[in-house]
């Protein structure tokens, strides 16, 4: 059954104050006008050519928007640079495109789109809003845009597990710490709440009643799942006083009307507010290295918006926070590491990636009806320390494109403390590219996840005793290559190159634990930052 949610609700945030007020108040090009003066004017022009910085963020995802918040609060003079593009939230029409209306806005850089469950056509290559890299043996989908990975997650917030926190973290992490402060905080900024059951026990989550009533029935405990969904957005669907998004399953590539509150609402609005930080978008990091003067050199491609190179810049800065994705900050530290830009990084750069057990499970259930749709927001979870051969956590998920057919999704997540790969350097095509992955890395998570659905099958009679999991090895949450506690400290320092951060989901080591990675990743960079800042550096 759906029991009682004991993540625990939002707390005040004493850095909160201004979020809501500037959020409401336009896009975020609107506040970043604001802060560097009116197009035009003296003061922009002379913002927008400035090329040193104190600090410099690469990536405005779950860690680079909580540096970028923490440092101008601080003070500290910042630039964010961003390769995807700023969306706007536009409710008359759509934005984005999805399984069912492709678009060249959906993929970066894609001639085909290669998607679960998506069937391969063409597409022109543009600046979209998803990577998709065909990495050997894995697929790793990544976020391209201002907001990151918040863009086009599924709004999911959830923590690990104490057990596996701590089996998986440095010692000098305390799990204590992250669940009555971190986890909190970041909760709070994000605006976290499980599903309303008005949401809950409309038509377009038929499908998450389902499956709730299915697992009570193998005598599986649910718990509802706190979600970054605006809700009052949702009910505006319901109503049909907006055009559907998140009601139709609509937001593995972004919710332009809104419903999705991705960190374009919460902390990216703060960071610029606090008047220290710019964000420039439209601007792809192509190498880092460090200057004989000891700065950091950061060349970045300017971008159009269909994807025409304007030119490059070289940025410098005394302090480098690497936030770009896992995928992304591997490639650029391996690449400067081995090319002789950053000759001094630890060798295990590069090393203990994991997919954080992803996987998709499909249930066929022909009895039970459905209905035309199914809803996006992420409606419950439930978590099996024990049973599956590895500590499993499942989520109700939805069927994107197929909604009509009488069948149940899952979403699962191992804490898999054993299969982990590496990024290499190429020199023959000058790429960092995943190794050593095999398919039995990720074979240990889908029989889990099998196990389970056929548990769910045995007690629920008249569904089909048929389970198919994803085609090919995909992981839309990559995690690690730069260990927390082995490549840097404890709060994100680069051992041995000062001056030098990660802040992102590479931290992770190799599994988030048996949950989602958007707070632990908000939750490790808050806690990062707050020693950074107290440190002077």
């Amino acid at each position: 059954m759906r029991g009682g949610d004991t993540s625990g609700g939002p707390v005040p945030d004493p850095y909160r104050r201004d979020v809501l007020g500037l959020a409401a108040k336009g896009a975020l090009a609107g506040i970043a006008g604001a802060v560097l003066g009116p197009p035009g004017s003296r003061a922009r022009a002379a913002a927008a050519s400035r090329t040193h910085f104190r600090a410099l963020v690469i990536g405005s995802g779950f860690g680079g928007s909580v540096a970028a918040l923490r440092l101008g609060r601080a003070g500290v003079d910042t630039l964010v640079v961003e390769r995807g593009r700023e969306w706007p939230v536009l409710p008359a029409r759509p934005v984005f495109g999805s399984s069912t209306r492709v678009t060249s806005t959906m993929f970066w850089f894609r001639r085909t789109t290669r998607w679960p469950g998506m069937l391969p056509v063409p597409v022109t290559p543009a600046p979209g809003v998803m990577e998709l890299s065909e990495e050997r043996n894995l697929d790793i989908a990544c976020g391209a845009a201002v907001g990151g990975g918040s863009v086009v997650y599924t709004g999911v917030t959830i923590a690990p597990p104490r057990s596996c926190f701590e089996r998986l973290y440095p010692r000098g992490l305390p799990y204590d710490e992250f669940a009555g402060r971190w986890f909190p905080a970041v909760r709070a900024m994000l605006r976290a709440s499980p599903m309303p059951e008005d949401v809950y026990g409309s038509a377009p989550f038929a499908h998450s009643r389902l499956w709730d009533r299915q697992l009570a029935n193998a005598r599986m405990t649910t718990r509802p799942a706190d979600s970054t969904f605006d809700w009052q957005v949702v009910r505006r669907e319901l109503a049909h006083t907006l055009p559907p998004s998140a009601t139709i399953g609509e937001s593995d590539f972004g919710c332009g009307n809104g419903a999705k509150r991705d960190l374009t609402r919460t902390y990216l609005p703060a960071a610029l507010a606090t008047g220290h930080v710019q964000l420039r978008a439209l601007h792809e990091v192509r190498s880092v290295g460090r200057r004989r003067d000891g700065t950091y050199s950061v060349v970045v491609r300017r971008l159009s918006e269909d994807g025409a190179a304007l030119g490059t810049t070289e940025y410098t800065c005394e302090m480098l926070f690497l936030a770009a994705g896992t995928l992304n900050t591997n490639r650029l530290l391996v690449a400067a590491r081995e090319e002789g830009r950053l000759p001094d990084l630890p060798a295990t750069i590069g090393t203990g990636f994991g997919d954080n057990g992803d996987q998709g499970n499909l249930r066929s259930q022909p009895l039970e009806p459905i209905g035309p749709a199914q809803g996006s927001p992420c409606a419950s979870t439930a978590f099996f320390p024990t049973g599956f051969g590895l500590p499993l956590r499942v989520e109700n998920w939805l069927l994107s494109g197929y909604a009509g057919l009488p069948a149940t999704a899952t979403f699962a997540v191992t804490a898999d403390t054993d299969h982990r790969g590496t990024f290499r350097y190429d020199p023959a095509t000058r790429r960092v590219v995943l190794a050593d992955w095999t398919r039995e890395k990720s074979a240990a998570a889908a029989r889990a996840v099998l196990a389970f659905s056929t548990r769910v099958i045995e007690a629920n009679p008249g569904s089909l005793p048929v389970t198919v999991n994803n085609l090919h090895p995909f992981t839309g949450h990559p995690v690690g290559g730069c260990v927390i506690g082995s490549s840097t400290d404890l709060e994100g320092r680069v051992k041995g190159c000062k001056g030098l951060y990660v802040v992102d989901g590479s931290l992770l080591p190799g599994s988030v634990g048996g949950a989602n990675p958007s707070l632990t990743i908000a939750a490790l960079a808050e806690r990062a930052l707050a020693g950074i800042v107290a440190a002077g550096g």
